[in-house]
């Protein structure tokens, strides 16, 4: 696996920076000054950008005008305001009009059909499974000859180059996440659970999960000890943590659904969620259309795994709580192994869509290399991550929680340090995508048939291998 470099840069800073006591484990440094522009506008530059990345920004970035019609799922107020904002510092002729889509089955349904309508100019696609589609359907434009054109290496800037389609890339990979199990400290306390663990296994998770379920007198859960995620495919996340890449496809290019190890890991949740019932369970998520920050939020659930959970413990408007949030990292399988689930790992992907507005063009093209480097920070106020390797960790904490007082009210800074922001950490990478739409389908349809009792695990596998090597095998011409 290619490693990612996190080089320490200097971005522009619009927000308070940590206070000297505060130490991530990025080993971030000051932000150096910027400087204006060629021109003598009030534009800034950061002043490190010419010397190592001086593709980013335009020679002259007042003389850029015109508009950029961005989509992404995240609201102004979660950080695209001010991402906007910081943009326009140095680019003050381009407008840039956000559109926030629905990041759901019909939403990207409605996103493709803008851009094929010519409405949608740059487009952030969450989920590999969602760009995947759009870059088979042609649905971004190749940036291959651009890059190529302006000496921009994705590994480099984004720590890999695997995120292509039959080999030409149609995005940047700019936006990661980090994954985690956020614990609610008064539940893990008054279960009597001690420190909070810097590395654990899923066997302890399960424990911890156990001890803070709380049932009634009939035996109905009332507080759920834990939680996978809402999403279908976690327990698919083990190959990532164990192999460091293709959650769905062993080195040979079939799906990986025969390994014991994605047997164990899919009992896991099935054990919690339906037997003993210590986990929210899969079936309760989907019939009533929750997500887990409802049921960690409100306590229904003492503890999650999530890769977003800041991005809603911040707004204490539709989410006041009573306690502080700890967090723990991703669990392990088995004690001593790599987890490579504990960095920064690819989820989003940003690029020029086939139906963009060719008049526009400098505009367009400026904004998507600021959004995907300097302007990725703000992903974290919405719980996501840059996958910039210029990503300046001393930004992050502020840019989510405003100042280190304000965030000592909601969260344990040194968790948050070591496990959500620790880009030092190792993490996994995608490098085979054959027929990765339809092999998504099956992994998402067949768990969710196996929770609903339609088939039993070994079942459900069996039939999922079948489907996913079928669509394998076609794309691949066997």
């Amino acid at each position: 696996m290619k490693k990612r470099v996190f080089h320490v840069m200097g971005i522009l800073l619009i927000l308070t920076v940590l206070c000297p006591m505060f130490v991530f484990a990025g080993g971030a440094t000051e932000s150096p000054a910027t400087v204006a522009t060629p021109t003598g506008s009030s534009a800034l530059i950061p002043e490190d950008a010419a010397k190592n990345h001086p593709w980013i920004f335009a020679k002259d970035p007042a003389a850029i005008k015109g508009t950029v019609r961005f989509w992404m799922p995240f609201k102004g107020d979660q950080g695209m305001n001010a991402l906007i904002e910081e943009f326009n510092k140095t680019y003050p002729n381009v407008k840039v009009e956000l559109t926030t889509y629905n990041n759901n089955a019909d939403g990207n349904v409605g996103v493709n059909t803008a851009i094929m309508a010519g409405e949608v100019d740059v487009l952030a696609s969450f989920g590999l499974a969602n760009a995947y589609k759009r870059w088979e359907n042609s649905l971004y434009i190749p940036l291959d000859d651009l890059m190529k054109k302006e000496g921009i290496d994705l590994v480099k800037n984004w720590g890999t180059d695997k995120y292509k389609y039959k080999n030409v890339t149609y995005s940047f990979p700019a936006g990661g996440l980090s994954y985690y199990v956020v614990i609610n400290k008064t539940a893990w306390d008054e279960a009597g659970l001690g420190a909070i663990p810097t590395e654990w296994t899923w066997d302890e998770y399960l424990e911890a999960s156990r001890k803070m379920t709380k049932k009634d007198a009939a035996g109905n859960t009332v507080v759920y000890g834990g939680s996978q995620y809402h999403s279908n495919n976690y327990w698919t996340y083990i190959a990532y943590q164990l192999y460091g890449k293709n959650q769905y496809y062993e080195d040979s290019g079939l799906s990986r659904w025969s390994d014991p190890n994605m047997l164990k890991a899919f009992k896991t949740r099935y054990q919690a969620d339906n037997v003993e019932k210590i986990w929210f369970p899969l079936t309760k998520y989907r019939s009533n259309n929750l997500q887990t920050q409802m049921v960690y939020m409100t306590g229904e659930v003492a503890s999650a795994v999530t890769p977003n959970m800041t991005r809603f413990i911040r707004d204490t408007v539709n989410y006041p709580v009573n306690f502080v949030s700890y967090f723990a990292p991703w669990p392990v399988l088995e004690k001593g192994q790599t987890n490579y689930m504990s960095g920064v790992s690819p989820f989003s992907h940003a690029g020029i869509t086939s139906g963009h507005d060719k008049k526009n063009w400098d505009a367009i093209w400026s904004f998507l290399k600021f959004y995907s480097t300097y302007g990725s920070k703000y992903l974290i106020v919405a719980g996501h991550q840059s996958n910039w390797s210029g990503t300046q960790v001393s930004d992050l904490l502020p840019l989510v929680f405003g100042s280190e007082e304000n965030a000592k009210k909601l969260i344990d800074i040194k968790t948050f340090a070591s496990v959500v922001v620790n880009y030092k950490n190792p993490a996994f990478y995608d490098d085979i995508l054959t027929a990765y739409s339809k092999v998504n389908d099956a992994v998402n349809n067949y768990t969710l048939d196996i929770h609903n009792g339609k088939y039993t695990v070994e079942e459900g596998l069996k039939l999922m291998q079948r489907d996913a090597d079928a669509a394998i095998k076609a794309e691949r011409g066997f």
